[in-house]
């Protein structure tokens, strides 16, 4: 990776140009600089977590130059049987910016067409507002499940920046009895501060005598994957009741092994979530805008554009977990 002079992008009609002032380090963005996703061809420009104000727009345009935005980066058609259907997020003709080879948001200036940009205000930050992204892949995963949760047990595999997140959002759907499992004491930390109910560290503990303990041989009602490797799906699924839920956000290895007579034998329920669309976006910018969720604390790092090489290499090497949100600002 490394730091390059680039052409300034020019808006075209329905577009407009966007000054980068927060991009966020997804995982994802890890594991392609490491390597192991085919989600990212090189020579490219990662970033997809990010926000910025309107420097230039198109005539008639709804935007105005100065307006402090962020940027949807699933660019989808409008116009297949998915998007038609209301599933924009899974369009299979749509781009992503900052994925495979499509340039993204580690950079100065970036231009996008009006309809996937969303004007932000209140006193958000930019750091902030760039949390909009991994806010909104975490608001469309809880809100796979419905009804009260006051009395239910559920359980978060992952305590990174999504899984952090997800445990953010139970909270304000009125979850109390929630178990979040990792592999980093100092992401438990964070998540007990954030209102976990107890955790587990998955690799000093066997996590399902935890569950059984904690939960009086009842298991938990919904699990929420947010890693995507074999062993935190497996996790997943083994500490569910009978006829449980577990939801899987986690994206990271692509082929994964599962027990398939687990979930036929104790009538499992497994729903995949992806990303989002543009209601979760702005649902989810109503949130920052309120207040309503805790992203200062996620928030690891602010440093300028021009270190993100070094960042990069430190992110590789985060065995504590200690480094969870990385901003980028250029």
């Amino acid at each position: 990776m490394e730091l390059s002079q680039w052409k300034k992008p020019k808006a075209k009609e329905g577009e407009v140009l966007v000054k980068v002032r927060a991009v966020g380090i997804c995982g994802s963005d890890v594991e392609g600089y490491l390597g192991k996703t085919g989600r990212r061809i090189a020579p490219m420009i990662m970033g997809h977590e990010f926000s910025g104000e309107v420097v230039k727009v198109s005539q008639g345009s709804k935007f105005r130059v100065g307006d402090k935005v962020v940027v949807q980066p699933k660019l989808y058609c409008g116009s297949c049987m998915y998007c038609q259907m209301g599933l924009s997020n899974v369009c299979p003709n749509g781009e992503f910016l900052g994925v495979m080879s499509c340039d993204g948001a580690m950079a100065e200036y970036v231009a996008v067409g009006e309809q996937y940009v969303f004007r932000y205000g209140g006193n958000v930050t930019f750091e902030e507002a760039s949390m909009v992204e991994p806010l909104a892949v975490a608001y469309r995963g809880v809100r796979k499940i419905d009804g009260d949760l006051a009395d239910s047990f559920i359980l978060v595999v992952g305590a990174g920046t999504i899984g952090l997140l997800v445990l953010q959002l139970l909270r304000q759907r009125g979850a109390e009895n929630i178990i979040v499992s990792d592999l980093s004491d100092y992401r438990l930390e964070k998540a007990r501060e954030l209102g976990a109910a107890y955790t587990v560290n998955s690799g000093r503990e066997n996590l399902m005598e935890r569950i059984d303990e904690l939960t009086s041989g009842r298991m938990v009602d919904y699990s929420f994957e947010a890693v995507g490797v074999n062993d935190t799906a497996a996790d997943s699924l083994y500490g569910l009741r009978i006829g449980g839920t577990a939801v899987w956000i986690g994206n990271a290895h692509k082929m994964i092994e599962i027990n398939m007579q687990r979930i036929v034998t104790t009538e499992l329920v497994v729903r995949g979530t992806y990303i989002y669309k543009d209601e979760d976006y702005e649902e989810c910018i109503k949130l920052i805008e309120q207040g309503a969720v805790d992203l200062k604390s996620i928030i690891s790092l602010e440093t300028d554009l021009e270190n993100g090489p070094e960042v990069f290499r430190q992110l590789a090497e985060n065995k504590d977990g200690s480094l969870l949100k990385v901003i980028l600002k250029p």
